[in-house]
C-alpha cells in the first residue's frame, strides 16, 4: 500500500509538471513565466523522486530516487529568488550569478559525489503514532546542512522579504498577484521543509508536504492571469475539492489501516467490504457535498459582484424610461462607477458627421481624457473584429509575450485612453459606442463574471441609446418643422403687409400727384408772367418748379414700382439699357447717400428684348440693392459695375459688386423662397426668388458667381427681340 507521504509527493509531481507545461506553452517567450516553468519542473522532479523513494523496497533503490529528488531540490531556492526579482520587475542583485554557480557545483556533486552530499546510507524506521509508515531517510552530511540552512533557507527567506517589500510598493494587478503569490509560496516552503525534519532526527511526520501540491495552482493562475480569472474562486474551488475528496479517500484509508485487525476478527476474509462500501457511499455523495460547499463559498466570496449585478439589473430597467440622451449617458456612467466601485468611467458614441467616436459622458474623469477617437483607431478595429471586452492587462501581457508591433500599438492606445477595460456596445453589426472602465478602487482585477455582466449591460445600453436617439431625432424634426411653419407664417404675413403697402403707395402717389400738379402749374404760370421780374422771386420760383418736378418724378416711379410683378402685364419690345438706366436713376439718391457708385459699361446700341418693362426694372433694382448691401457689409463705399453685351442671339447683363461674397455652402440656396442672409427684419428672402420667376417667364436665365470677401457677379441673359409689334401674354405665377 502506498503511504500517505507517497500520495502527497505524487500530487506534487502531477500538479507542478502540468502547471509547468501549461505556463510554458501559454507564454514561451515571457522571461518571468519561463523561470516559473523551470522552477515548477524542478519541484515536479522532487515530487516524483520522493514518491518513488516511498515505494522503494531496498536502500539502494531508495537512495537512487532520493538522489533524483535532490537534483530538483537543489535548483529550487536560486530559481525562486530569480523569479522574485523578475516578477517584481526590479534589478536582480549581482550575487545571483555567484549563487547560480554555487548551486551548479552542488548539483554536480549530488550526481557524481553523492556520498559527500547525502552521507552514509541508512534505513530509518519512523514509528509515528498517527501514521506508522516505513520511511527512507539519510542523516545529513555537513554539505547537506550547509545547503539546507544557508542556501535553501537563506535564499527562500530573503526572497520572501523582497516580495513583502514589493507588495507594499505594488499597485493594481501586480499587488493582486502578490496577494496570493506570497502566502502560497510561504505555505508551500513551510510544508516542504517538514520533509527534512527526520534528517535531523526530528520524529515528525511530514503531513504538510501536501501544500507543495496546492501552491502551483494558486501561483500559476496568479502569474498567468488567464482571462483574468478571479484567483479567489480558483483557490476556493481547489481547496474544497481537495478537502472533500481527501475525506472521500481518507476515511476508507483510515478504516482499512487503523481498524484492519478488528475488521479481520469481526468479518474474517470479508473485512474489506466495510472500507469498500464506505468508499462507494462517500464517492456517491462526494459530488453533491462539493457542489453545495462550492456554491456556499462562492456566494460569500462573490457577494460584492452579486450586489452590483443586482444594481445594474435595476439600472437597465430604468434606462428604458430615460428619453434624453445626455441624461441617459450620465446615468449610465454614474451608476457603473458607483456600483462597481471603479476609479472612473467614460462613454464614447459614434458621430456620423465627424466620423469619430466622441466623448459624451463620464464620471470622475481626470484632465487630459481624449475628447474623441478616430474610427480607424487600432483599438476600435480590434473591438469590431472580436466583439468582446478588451482588457488592458491582458493585452499588455500578450504584447510582452509576443513582440508584435500591432499589439504594442493596441496596448499603447488603451493606455492613452486610461482604461482598464474597454466594453464595446453593438447594435446588430454596428459599433454604436464604447464604455471605458478604470481600475477597481479595491485594487482587485476584473473577473470573467465581471466581463460577462458588462457585455450584457452594453447590449442593453445600445438599445437604450438607440431609443433615445430616435426620440431626440423626432423631437428635433418636430421643432424644426414648427420653427419653419412659424417663420413661413411670419414671412407670409409680412409679404401680405408689403402687398398692402404697395397698394396704399399707389393710392397715396395718386393723391400726392394731384396737388403736385397744381403747384407745378401755378409756379409755371408765375414764371410766365412777364410783369414779375424781381430776380429773387424768379429764382425762388425756379427752385420750387425744379423741386416739384423732382417730387412728381419720384411719385411716378413709385406708382410704377408699386404694380404687382406677376399679374397679367403687357409684353413689348423694351431696351435693357433704358431699363438699367431707369433703375439706377430711381436708386440714385439712395446710392449717393451710401457712397456707392454705379458704372454702366455699354456701347451706344439698342439692346431690345421682349418683356415687361416694370418687371425687368424690378429685377435690376433688386440686384443693384443686393449689391449695395453686400458692399456695405465690409466697406464704407464701393463701386457696382454693370456690363451690357450681345452674344449671338442673347443679351447679357453682368452686375458685379465688391462686397462680402456668398459662402460656397449656401450659394445654391439663394434663389429659394424665404432664404436670406440678412438680419431679421432686413429682408424676407423673396427678392431673388421673384427675380428668378421673372427671368423664367421671359425665357431667360439668372446665375451667380461669387468668392468670399471678393464680391459677386450676377448674370442675366435674355433672348433678343425678334418681333416689332406688341403682343399680349399671360404672366406665369
Amino acid at each position: 500500500m502506498i503511504p500517505l507521504y507517497g500520495i502527497s509527493n505524487l500530487l506534487i509531481a502531477l500538479t507542478n509538471s502540468s502547471m509547468s507545461i501549461f505556463v510554458f506553452v501559454k507564454s514561451p517567450r515571457n522571461k518571468t513565466k519561463k523561470i516559473w516553468s523551470i522552477l515548477t519542473f524542478c519541484v515536479a522532479i522532487y515530487g516524483f523522486g520522493a514518491y518513488m523513494t516511498s515505494l522503494s523496497k531496498d536502500p539502494q533503490s531508495a537512495f537512487f530516487w532520493w538522489q533524483i529528488a535532490y537534483i530538483g531540490i537543489i535548483m529550487i531556492p536560486v530559481l525562486f529568488m530569480h523569479l522574485t526579482y523578475s516578477l517584481l520587475e526590479i534589478k536582480r542583485p549581482r550575487s545571483l550569478k555567484s549563487i547560480y554557480f554555487i548551486t551548479f557545483i552542488l548539483w554536480v556533486l549530488s550526481i557524481f559525489r553523492r556520498d559527500l552530499f547525502l552521507g552514509n546510507v541508512k534505513l530509518i524506521f519512523i514509528n509515528s503514532k498517527l501514521f506508522k509508515p516505513e520511511y527512507w531517510i539519510y542523516p545529513p552530511s555537513p554539505l547537506l546542512c550547509f545547503f539546507i540552512i544557508f542556501i535553501f533557507g537563506g535564499l527562500v527567506i530573503w526572497s520572501h522579504i523582497v516580495l513583502i517589500k514589493g507588495y507594499k510598493r505594488a499597485t493594481s494587478l501586480k499587488r493582486y498577484q502578490l496577494k496570493y503569490f506570497l502566502p502560497a509560496s510561504a505555505l508551500a516552503f513551510l510544508g516542504g521543509a517538514t520533509s527534512f525534519l527526520p534528517c535531523f532526527n526530528i520524529n515528525l511526520y511530514p503531513v504538510l508536504n501536501i501544500t507543495v501540491a496546492i501552491y502551483p495552482i494558486m501561483m500559476g493562475y496568479a502569474i498567468v492571469k488567464y482571462r483574468l480569472m478571479d484567483i479567489r474562486v480558483v483557490v476556493t474551488r481547489t481547496g474544497i475539492f481537495l478537502a472533500v475528496y481527501t475525506l472521500v479517500l481518507g476515511i476508507p484509508f483510515v478504516i482499512a489501516n487503523w481498524f484492519k485487525n478488528w475488521l479481520i476478527l469481526t468479518f474474517g476474509t470479508d473485512w474489506w467490504i466495510l472500507p469498500s462500501g464506505s468508499l462507494a457511499i462517500l464517492a456517491t455523495v462526494g459530488p453533491f457535498i462539493y457542489i453545495y460547499l462550492q456554491n456556499k463559498a462562492e456566494n460569500r466570496l462573490m457577494k460584492e459582484q452579486r450586489r452590483y449585478q443586482e444594481t445594474l439589473k435595476h439600472a437597465a430597467m430604468e434606462m428604458t424610461r430615460i428619453r434624453n440622451l445626455k441624461k441617459l449617458l450620465d446615468f449610465i456612467a454614474h451608476i457603473v462607477t458607483e456600483a462597481v466601485h471603479i476609479s472612473h468611467s467614460a462613454i464614447y458614441l459614434f458621430d456620423e458627421k465627424t466620423g469619430r467616436f466622441i466623448l459624451k459622458a463620464g464620471c470622475k474623469l481626470k484632465k487630459g481624457q481624449p475628447e474623441s477617437i478616430d474610427k480607424e483607431n487600432p483599438m476600435l478595429v480590434w473591438l469590431k473584429d472580436y466583439r468582446e471586452p478588451l482588457i488592458y492587462e491582458e493585452i499588455k501581457q500578450t504584447s510582452e509575450d509576443k513582440p508584435d508591433p500591432a499589439l504594442k500599438e493596441l496596448e499603447g492606445q488603451v493606455r492613452f485612453l486610461r482604461a482598464a477595460v474597454v466594453v464595446p456596445s453593438f447594435l446588430e453589426d454596428r459599433l454604436l459606442g464604447i464604455l471605458l472602465l478604470g481600475d477597481k478602487v479595491s485594487g482587485g482585477i476584473y473577473t470573467s463574471e465581471d466581463l460577462h455582466n458588462f457585455s450584457v449591460l452594453a447590449s442593453e445600453v445600445a438599445l437604450a441609446i438607440e431609443n433615445a436617439l430616435l426620440y431626440e431625432n423626432i423631437e428635433e424634426q418636430v421643432r424644426e418643422r414648427t420653427k419653419e411653419l412659424v417663420e413661413v407664417q411670419k414671412q407670409l404675413v409680412q409679404a401680405e403687409k408689403l402687398a398692402t403697402v404697395g397698394t396704399l403707395a399707389g393710392g397715396v402717389a395718386h393723391e400726392i400727384n394731384n396737388p403736385l400738379t397744381a403747384i407745378l402749374t401755378n409756379v409755371q404760370m408765375l414764371l410766365a408772367d412777364k410783369s414779375n421780374n424781381v430776380a429773387l422771386d424768379r429764382e425762388s420760383l425756379e427752385l420750387i418748379e425744379e423741386a416739384t418736378k423732382r417730387c412728381r418724378t419720384i411719385v411716378q416711379k413709385l406708382m410704377v414700382y408699386a404694380k404687382k410683378p406677376l399679374e397679367t402685364a403687357e409684353v413689348s419690345q423694351v431696351d435693357l439699357l433704358s431699363i438699367i438706366e431707369n433703375a439706377v436713376s430711381f436708386l440714385n439718391f439712395q446710392l449717393k447717400q451710401e457712397n456707392i457708385k454705379v458704372i454702366i459699361n455699354a456701347q451706344q446700341d439698342s439692346y431690345l428684348v421682349n418683356g415687361n418693362q416694370n418687371e425687368l426694372e424690378q429685377v435690376m433694382t433688386n440686384i443693384i440693392l443686393n449689391a449695395k448691401d453686400a458692399i456695405k457689409r465690409t466697406k464704407r463705399s464701393g463701386t457696382i459695375q454693370i456690363l451690357l453685351s450681345k452674344i449671338n442671339d442673347w443679351i447679357k447683363v453682368a452686375i458685379k459688386d465688391e462686397g462680402s461674397g456668398i459662402p460656397r455652402e449656401i450659394i445654391s440656396k439663394i434663389f429659394d423662397p424665404f432664404f436670406t442672409t440678412k438680419e431679421v427684419g432686413e429682408g424676407l428672402g423673396l427678392g431673388l426668388s421673384i427675380c428668378q420667376a421673372i427671368m423664367e417667364k421671359h425665357n431667360g436665365y439668372i446665375t451667380v458667381e461669387s468668392e468670399l470677401n471678393k464680391g459677386s457677379v450676377f448674370t442675366i441673359q435674355l433672348p433678343k427681340a425678334k418681333e416689332e409689334s406688341k403682343v399680349k401674354s399671360e404672366a406665369r405665377t
